[in-house]
């Protein structure tokens, strides 16, 4: 047997499961670059070295309070290793530690608890200074006045006299990317506005649910609303960060929400790129590292982007591979039961890849808990890789067929060896 390791469970097991195929078939493993992670001092350097605004630590001088907003446990960011470095600065800057607040940009997802928090943002950090949980349907969001939507934000943002966003840079099908004014909304925006600029993302206003997709052009409706919003609300300065094939930060981009995230962008085009296999019999997709929660395993098939009909045979197979160490997730928008609830049958599989057999490899679900998220057939779902090895074995037996792995396909970035990349 042929025996692969793929990362899995995100924050919370850090662990790899392994993948067994028979001798004789063609394995192509696809993973990310290796690119060394930055040390401390050299993100301290980038920081300090912002691309369009003032450095931080002038935008620090002479104020007396600090918001800090940071995703939530359902995304990568490293943020026990970037929030020590950022707080420290303004604290050296002669800002109070009780007066720098962390903000977890929760959007529509559940607050973090403690031990999340932990796992999230450091012991450090805790320890230092007050980390506290957006909600949108908080009593006491703030309005923004605009004449084109109801604009309401988190309180603590806008109190604050310097406001910050960190995150990192991956592929996102609706926003191009995430990052940037994305940390302010959807992250700490009321559920009004968090819906308003959702909406903008449906091809036939919603009437559908079908998505226009944007994946990695950040010129798109929504991301466009957001950094017009931002643009009344006020962000002085992100620290944007691309990962590497281990979640260390490949580099890191600070200054402003739009120039800054741009130059992100383009880096993590290329840190990100991964070479695509044409026809291949059978797909293995992770949503690592968004395995958190079932509801994202749609992420998986990030990495094909706009070439999905040719990475796959027209009698191919899909399996579609998740953690979910939450369990099914939950989003106050787009979960089941909520008000943008689409349902996974365009998604896994997406809709170019229609009628392929499909499968789920995932321990942290049963077929009930999955179910909600379907109008129609439920994909089969495996908790054991020995039964889907067997059912392949059994569809492909007497053949020599080709798979592809993609072990971290919710943030690679694929492209198709005619059309270029390295």
């Amino acid at each position: 047997m042929q025996e692969f390791k793929v990362p899995w469970g995100q924050w919370y097991e850090q662990a790899y499961r392994e993948l067994t195929f028979p001798d004789g078939w063609e394995i192509h493993y696809q993973g990310m670059k290796e690119l060394p992670s930055l040390t401390s001092g050299e993100v301290l350097e980038k920081i300090d070295n912002p691309i369009g605004t003032e450095s931080l630590e002038t935008l620090a001088a002479g104020k007396k309070s600090a918001c800090i907003i940071i995703d939530d446990i359902s995304r990568p960011t490293p943020g026990a290793f970037l929030l020590p470095i950022i707080i420290q600065k303004l604290m050296d800057a002669g800002m109070d530690g009780k007066n720098i607040k962390v903000l977890v940009a929760l959007g529509g997802h559940r607050p973090m608890t403690k031990q999340e928090m932990e796992l999230k943002v450091g012991k450090w950090v805790l320890d230092h200074v007050q980390v506290l949980n957006h909600s949108p349907f908080s009593a006491d969001l703030v309005t923004i006045p605009d004449d084109d939507q109801v604009i309401k934000i988190n309180k603590h943002f806008v109190d604050a006299e310097l406001r910050i966003a960190v995150g990192c840079i991956v592929p996102h099908t609706l926003a191009g990317f995430s990052g940037g004014a994305k940390a302010v909304i959807p992250g700490i925006g009321g559920i009004e506005t968090l819906r308003s600029n959702h909406m903008l993302v449906y091809a036939d206003a919603g009437k559908s649910r079908s998505f226009k997709t944007s994946t990695c052009n950040p010129d798109n409706p929504m991301r466009t609303n957001m950094e017009r919003i931002v643009g009344k609300v006020g962000l002085d300065f992100i620290v944007n960060v691309v990962l590497n094939d281990k979640m260390g930060v490949a580099d890191a981009f600070a200054g402003h929400f739009i120039k800054a995230h741009r130059a992100a962008c383009s880096r993590a085009m290329d840190a990100l790129q991964t070479e695509l296999i044409k026809d291949a019999d059978i797909l293995v997709l992770s949503a690592y590292p968004k395995d958190t929660e079932y509801s994202q395993i749609g992420t998986c098939f990030a990495v094909l982007g706009h070439h999905k009909e040719k990475c796959v045979k027209p009698d191919g197979t899909l399996v579609a591979m998740t953690a979910a160490s939450e369990g099914a997730g939950f989003h106050a928008l787009f979960g089941p039961g909520m008000s943008l609830f689409s349902p996974h049958d365009d998604n896994v599989p997406p809709m170019e890849l229609k009628g392929k057999e499909t499968m789920i490899y995932s321990d942290g679900v049963n077929s009930i808990d999955i179910r909600q998220f379907y109008q129609n057939e439920t994909p089969d779902l495996n908790v054991e890789w020995d039964d889907i090895l067997k059912r392949l074995e059994e569809k492909y037996a007497g053949k020599k067929p080709v798979v592809a792995i993609y072990p971290m396909g919710a943030i690679q970035i694929g492209y198709m060896n005619t059309e270029g990349g390295e």
